[in-house]
């Protein structure tokens, strides 16, 4: 089996790839790529990927969300990874910082922090990739917010912790695999994922989320995302409590139908 995931060891997709693994097979090919783009396109048999797709604080990653639409994948399981962000450095002193590099996600998540000590930060393309630079250069000043696996990593100093707004800032991991692929992550499904577009009618998204609540069913998160086929019209990206074998979920979804003009499940994790 191989495994794609984003970015350098020990960034925060690495993590979570690990607490994956423990849930798989033991003879796995662990294959690190630069972006989202390589990672959808790497489609081959008997494979996965962990990619992020939502942090709590940051909000949803849009470019994965609408890779759903572009691929025929499936969901096979979540993980929730509670992110500590740490200021790292060569420095030993606070007060000498001048310029952080880090993910834009992993910047944004410590505006705060970031705000109080007149910071200057500049993007890099991950958290990991952002210690391993801080770790090689000659430059003392420099600093990087990451975990504090890559400080560890990198032999660097960890100067603060938990520097984010939010006190129990989470990311939201999906492992997902094609959609005829037979792998089974777990036997335990209580979740479904499934974006649809509602009719252009008087109170169609109403009526669609009406399916859900005479039927019992809790719904855990919903977004509207631009359409990739109209301006201005919009597809709805909405999970739920429950499973597919459900009675009420399949009484759910048989009454979205009427009031959708599109409908895709994206899994049941």
């Amino acid at each position: 089996m191989k495994i794609y995931y984003l970015w350098e060891l020990w960034a925060y997709s690495h993590i979570a790839w690990t607490i994956a693994k423990k849930n798989l097979w033991d003879n796995v090919e662990l294959i690190n790529l630069p972006s989202f783009w390589d990672i959808w396109n790497s489609i081959s048999v008997w494979s996965i990927w962990v990619v992020p797709i939502e942090n709590s604080y940051a909000g949803s990653i849009h470019e994965n969300l609408y890779n759903f639409l572009r691929y025929d994948f499936k969901i096979i399981w979540e993980i929730k990874l509670e992110i500590n962000n740490c200021l790292i450095s060569k420095e030993t002193d606070i007060s000498k910082i001048k310029t952080v590099y880090s993910h834009h996600q992993a910047l944004s998540q410590c505006y705060e922090f970031m705000k109080e000590y007149s910071i200057e930060w500049i993007k890099s393309s991950s958290t990991a990739s952002a210690a391993k630079m801080v770790s090689e250069s000659d430059e003392r000043w420099i600093w990087a917010i990451s975990s504090e696996l890559s400080a560890e990593i990198y032999w660097l100093n960890i100067l603060a912790k938990w520097i984010q707004d939010q006190k129990w800032n989470t990311t939201r991991f999906f492992i997902i695999a094609h959609k005829d692929e037979k792998i089974e992550y777990s036997d335990k499904k209580n979740k479904v994922t499934i974006v649809f577009e509602a009719r252009n009618i008087p109170a169609s998204l109403y009526k669609c989320l009406w399916s859900f609540a005479t039927n019992s069913i809790n719904l855990a998160k919903i977004e509207s995302l631009p359409s990739l086929k109209d301006p201005f019209s919009y597809m709805f990206w909405l999970d739920f409590e429950g499973n597919l074998w459900e009675e009420n979920v399949k009484e759910a979804l048989k009454e979205l139908q009427y009031f959708t003009k599109s409908l895709k499940i994206l899994g049941e994790y």
